[in-house]
């Protein structure tokens, strides 16, 4: 962050009256323009962090869901084995009746 004689007075009048500031050809124009591109990369940083943290959070959705799904596969094949086991006892019943 630069050091800017007119930050003070930038961060009190806003944006809307520093863009006509920094339409000036002197040396306000030139900080006023400084500061109003310290401004856009303080916005993009702040987008970036909250695209992060949505990031971060659908992994954390994705890893779960994948948990579960895991766990889903595991009982799928626990009920196909006694689906299994019923129609060899069936089969058993049937031979031995």
């Amino acid at each position: 962050m630069r050091d800017l004689k007119h930050r003070a007075a930038f961060e009190q009048q806003g944006e809307t009256y520093v863009r006509m500031l920094a339409e000036q050809t002197d040396y306000v124009g030139k900080e006023a323009r400084a500061w109003l591109g310290e401004q856009q990369v303080k916005r993009e940083e702040e987008a970036a962090k909250l695209r992060d943290a949505r990031e971060e959070e659908t992994l954390r959705l994705a890893r779960a869901a994948n948990e579960i799904a895991a766990r889903s596969v595991k009982i799928a094949w626990i009920g196909a084995g006694i689906a299994a086991l019923a129609v060899i006892v069936t089969a058993l019943v049937a031979i031995l009746s």
